[in-house]
Formats: structure tokens, sequence, C-alpha cells
């Protein structure tokens, strides 16, 4: 059985397409960080325990995508500018420390896959761990952790939540949260 991954179309200027794999128990995180930081892998490497559905990603993709196109990036690369649209703070350091690769065990990995580039064949076989259907991504997240990350404490509800995150990541620049 082939499990299943997430794949979303973006801005259909950018001819790019996101993968997002989800693994756990994942034993080289080390090895895996050091990929990332030496710019050898090519895919943004994201905590799924701060990730309630995988369109959120998807806008942060986007954003990046788009901003790499027009030049207007804020952080060195589109993957790291994935990280940084993902969070609330203008700060590229926290943005990366609180959303991107750390000691867990569990893992997004994503993709941005165009005709000319597709590194998936190259680093999926590299992950040491068990790869789990993106449906299961529930299992992984910690609302709690969502909901602090997102200035969402006092919410009554979680009815509704992801559209709150996804218009507080996208007016961060508009916004002070």
């Amino acid at each position: 059985m082939k499990l299943e991954h997430f794949t979303c179309v973006l801005d259909p200027e950018t001819k790019t397409t996101l993968k997002i794999y989800l693994y756990k128990n994942v034993q080289n995180i080390e090895e895996i960080r050091n990929h990332i930081t030496n710019g050898e892998w090519n895919c943004a490497i994201i905590k799924p325990s701060l990730i309630l559905d995988p369109f959120q990603v998807a806008v942060a993709a986007n954003r990046a995508v788009v901003a790499a196109k027009f030049s207007t990036m804020v952080t060195r690369t589109v993957f790291g500018e994935i990280l940084y649209n993902l969070s609330l703070t203008k700060n590229i350091t926290q943005s990366l420390s609180k959303f991107g690769i750390e000691k867990s065990h569990d893992l997004l990995v994503c993709f941005l896959v165009t005709n000319e580039i597709d590194c998936r064949p190259e680093i999926l076989p590299e992950i040491k761990g068990e790869q789990c259907s993106i449906t299961e991504l529930c299992n992984f997240t910690n609302l709690k952790d969502v909901k602090s990350v997102y200035k969402l404490n006092n919410l009554k509800s979680d009815e509704g939540l992801l559209d709150i995150i996804v218009s507080r990541m996208t007016t961060k620049n508009l916004v002070s949260y």
C-alpha cells in the first residue's frame, strides 16, 4: 500500500507543486539537520506538532514561491521562507527555530517540485523513519502549542481555528499580534 502524501499546485505563474510527506520515529535527525543547514537538501523540514492542516503549509509555501519569483524574499532560501511565513513573528531566527527541525523524531518534509526540479528521489530514501499517511497529521498536532504559537490561548472554541491561523499568517506584515 502506497502511503498518502499531500499535493497542492501553487500559484500558476510559478509552475510549482508542493508535496508534503509525514514521518515518525525518525532516527537520523542530526544528519537531516546537517543536510538542511549546509544547503545540501532542497526541502523544508517542519515540526508537525505546530501544523493543524496541510493547507497551512500550502499558504506559506505559496507566499514563498511568489516572493522568490518577484525577488522579495525575506530569508535566503525559499524553504526558509516557508518557515518564516508559517510564523507570526518577523524575526527570521525565531521563525526558523520555532517551526524548523528539532530533536523530535516526527517531521513533515516539504518539497517544491517543478518540471525541472524534483529532489524527492534523492532525499526521501535518506530519511530513516516510518512514513505515515498525511491523513494522520491530526495525531501529531499539539493544539495547545498551536494556540500558543498563534497567540490564540483565549479562544473558547477550536471551530474555525485553521481560518484564524491562516488569516494571522497572511496578515503578519500588516498587523502585530
